[in-house]
């Protein structure tokens, strides 16, 4: 370390975090905090993007906050810009528009590029807490792809976040295409872990195994961690072995404490929820506790109360329990599971109409959650007659192999080009495709006459003809 009171181990831990060496940013900007050898706030900054890495947003936000007081001018700003993404990833609306009304009357003039695109991701942020999850993805997939380099300061990468928001509005296959649009790009622990969430909870259960097992060959910090663990409890769950998940739990545990619960990865705190709820009640209720602290927060959107009650169903149908459902509690949001989980409820209830379990169970495998499917199925078989059940208990062993006879089926076509196929069906032009893939005419145009040469077609008409009976 440099001679104390220059400033040069601040100047040296800030470095040292954008180059991603974060281990030893951390101690240095420790060190230098601790002697008050700071004068520029680069050590502060460290500190608070650390925070933000450790899983405690709120904390991050409020060390951003003492640096924008410090700090005049762009450098202000950009402090203040990063509070309030901290603060919107938490779903803390009110303090984020503050943050950012603050730091914006830092730039009275023009602001640079870069600290608009943080603005406006923050603006994007708190849209998708509100459900506008589409507007807000667009946004942020724009943002990533902006000529600005990314902040390696903030608490997010725009390209990431896009996914994360995708995800949380219910558009898994999407999100899976976003991630495969940009696969030429350098991968990060938290794509593998984002791909590796999206193949769990589709079914791909070697492919999530395979994703965690390549994001663990890198350090993990911990709100890294939390999905990690997240999909480390899903898989074991989703083996029925209770020995496993309950060793499983245990490993777990001390990642997630003290992490905050972020609205957007409701899914993955569920997903903890149901197997705490199995090993450990008392933890289990101090999770649920702290996704209904982080819904308040949010100020209770009806999209994150929709999330909610379905893993409140998924714990019940864990356990085996009744569990009381309002019929309005999805208020419109994702309808697959609202139908679902008011099946789910009736069976947990003691009651089950095999026709109408295998319809939900059916829609939960074709929007890409055939497990939730096959479980259905599985608690509905048990309150039926021999016969009746054996019949349910086939049609649920069919939807878990669903996902992997569809993959087989389009054998020679990547995911990407059965994606660009798909949408050519449907009729949609190149210009519409990228714009739903999140990719540029001219990639489609590409793929396509990728699709072309794999389908020995001549022409658009041939090339339709040929991707009916391949993707059928």
């Amino acid at each position: 370390m440099t001679a104390a009171g220059t400033g040069m181990d601040a100047q040296w831990a800030d470095r040292a975090w954008r180059a991603g060496d974060t281990a030893a940013a951390i101690e240095v900007a420790d060190h230098v905090l601790a002697t008050d050898t700071d004068p520029d706030h680069l050590a502060a900054g460290v500190a608070a993007a650390a925070a933000a890495a450790d899983g405690a947003l709120g904390e991050s936000a409020d060390r951003w906050r003492h640096v924008t007081e410090a700090l005049p001018g762009v450098p202000g700003a950009l402090a203040g810009g990063r509070a309030a993404l901290a603060a919107a990833l938490i779903g803390d609306a009110a303090a984020a528009d503050a943050d950012l009304a603050a730091a914006r009357d830092l730039v009275p003039g023009a602001a640079p590029r870069g600290l608009t695109v943080l603005f406006d991701a923050v603006e994007a942020t708190t849209a998708a807490m509100r459900g506008e999850f589409t507007t807000a993805a667009r946004a942020l997939a724009g943002l990533a792809v902006a000529t600005v380099a990314a902040d390696p300061m903030a608490a997010e990468r725009w390209d990431e976040l896009a996914v994360a928001v995708t995800i949380a509005g219910g558009a898994d296959r999407t999100a899976a295409d976003m991630l495969a649009a940009h696969g030429d790009q350098p991968t990060t622990t938290r794509r593998r872990l984002l791909t590796a969430w999206l193949d769990l909870r589709a079914g791909r259960l070697a492919d999530a195994r395979a994703g965690l097992a390549a994001a663990g060959g890198t350090p993990t910090m911990r709100r890294d961690a939390v999905l990690a663990a997240a999909i480390t409890v899903g898989l074991a769950r989703r083996a029925g072995d209770d020995e496993a998940l309950r060793a499983t739990w245990y490993r777990v545990v001390p990642v997630i404490s003290g992490a905050d619960v972020e609205p957007l990865l409701l899914d993955a705190w569920g997903e903890l929820s149901v197997g705490a709820a199995l090993v450990s009640p008392a933890e289990c209720a101090t999770i649920v506790a702290s996704m209904e602290t982080a819904i308040a927060r949010a100020g209770r959107p009806a999209w994150a109360l929709a999330v909610h009650t379905w893993w409140a169903v998924q714990r019940a149908a864990a356990l085996d329990e009744p569990v009381d459902l309002v019929a309005d509690e999805f208020d419109g949001w994702f309808p697959v599971r609202a139908a679902a989980a008011r099946c789910w409820a009736v069976v947990l209830s003691g009651s089950c109409d095999p026709i109408a379990v295998r319809a939900a169970a059916q829609a939960l495998t074709e929007t890409g959650q055939p497990w939730e499917g096959a479980a259905l199925c599985a608690a509905g078989a048990r309150r039926l007659d021999a016969q009746a059940a054996r019949e349910l208990l086939a049609a649920g062993r069919a939807m878990r192999a669903t996902i992997v006879t569809a993959r087989a089926s389009a054998g020679g076509l990547s995911t990407r080009e059965r994606s660009v196929g798909e949408l050519l069906l449907d009729g949609l032009t190149h210009k519409e495709i990228g714009a739903r893939l999140y990719i540029s005419p001219k990639t489609v145009e590409q793929h396509v006459a990728r699709l072309r040469q794999k389908l020995l077609a001549s022409n658009r008409s041939e090339l339709v003809a040929a991707l009916r009976v391949k993707l059928s």
